[in-house]
């Protein structure tokens, strides 16, 4: 969870917005998310910091990197 975190506040610096701020914060936005919902990422995100955030969102938390590979 603190990767994926750590994901969404790269995301809020990146877009200067809160994740899902245009939403419903329930358990609608939660199943979204568990099913695999994420954030845009904008297009002017530079390329290494956008496949960041993405990995940082892995469905699959061991997947994701660890603090030290970030």
């Amino acid at each position: 969870a603190d990767i994926y975190s750590l994901g969404m506040i790269m995301w809020e610096l990146t877009t200067g917005c809160k994740p899902f701020d245009n939403v419903k914060h329930d358990h609608h936005l939660i199943y979204k998310i568990l099913d695999g919902e994420r954030p845009k990422i904008t297009e002017d995100t530079p390329e290494c910091y956008a496949e960041l955030i993405k990995s940082c969102w892995d469905p699959d938390p061991k997947k994701r990197p660890s603090i030290k590979d970030i």
